[in-house]
């Protein structure tokens, strides 16, 4: 090959080795910060769960929490996906969008609900990024399988002394800001306002057929993340389940 040739040679083999360190390090500086967030969640999860227990009652240590972060309201585990997670609710409209549950700044942010709103509310929206790793609410897209849903189409939201469970009945793509996040129901000239926004969110539902049906005298969760590239940044996925029934019980 000669000098000039082996010259070359080698040159090519040391850029593709330092192109191949700067992508695993520019990975590794992306994904990361994920892990550590996901770790310190879990081990956030085994620190203030008193003893292993059925879905309906976590035994979960609140003062611990609370000292934690007063802004932590509730707990939220979806059987089956990796959603096991404390529920904040800041001061400022999408103040945990990036921030972790202590208060610090992370990308993957919290579970978080909006201020004023609260889990007695005739519809409450519960939000949470869309993470490649399927961690935070990732893994709601496991729901756009029917398969899934057969086999895990469950909710569950704990607070203090109380277990608020959920079915899901409805499952789509909705354009961010659309009719898909009313919370104000109040008198508008509308009596039917309530009643046919729960038509519309049955109406929406689009990956396969549900059974499940809301009354005028239920109350709604939603859980709402970002539906991905296929769809565009203006796209949200949302999962609406019905409360079916609250425990109280005493801690």
């Amino acid at each position: 090959m000669g000098r000039l040739g082996d010259f070359f040679y080698r040159m090519v083999i040391v850029v593709l080795i330092i192109a191949a360190i700067v992508f695993l390090a520019m990975a590794f500086k992306e994904q990361y910060p994920l892990w550590k967030n996901q770790q310190e969640l879990e081990n956030l999860q085994a620190s203030v769960e008193t003893e292993k227990t059925k879905d309906e009652n976590p035994h979960i240590n609140w003062k611990k929490l609370k000292r934690t972060n007063p802004d932590i309201v509730g707990w939220i585990k979806v059987p089956g996906t990796k959603i096991d997670y404390p529920v904040l609710k800041g001061k400022e409209w999408n103040e945990y969008l990036h921030k972790n549950y202590e208060g610090d700044y992370s990308y993957a942010g919290s579970i978080f609900i909006q201020p004023g709103t609260s889990f007695d509310d005739r519809h409450l929206v519960i939000y949470g990024h869309n993470m490649r790793v399927k961690s935070m609410f990732g893994s709601l897209h496991d729901f756009e399988s029917e398969d899934f849903y057969k086999k895990h189409n469950k909710i569950y939201l704990y607070q203090p002394g109380k277990t608020i469970k959920c079915t899901i009945y409805s499952v789509y793509d909705c354009l961010d800001k659309s009719a898909t996040y009313n919370t104000d129901f109040s008198d508008d000239g509308n009596d039917n306002k309530w009643v046919d926004w729960l038509t519309m969110t049955v109406n929406n539902n689009a990956y396969y057929p549900i059974k499940k049906k809301p009354a005028e005298k239920d109350h709604i969760i939603t859980l709402s993340t970002c539906s991905g590239k296929q769809k565009g940044d203006s796209y949200r996925f949302v999962v609406h389940s019905l409360v079916t029934d609250t425990v109280i019980y005493e801690e």
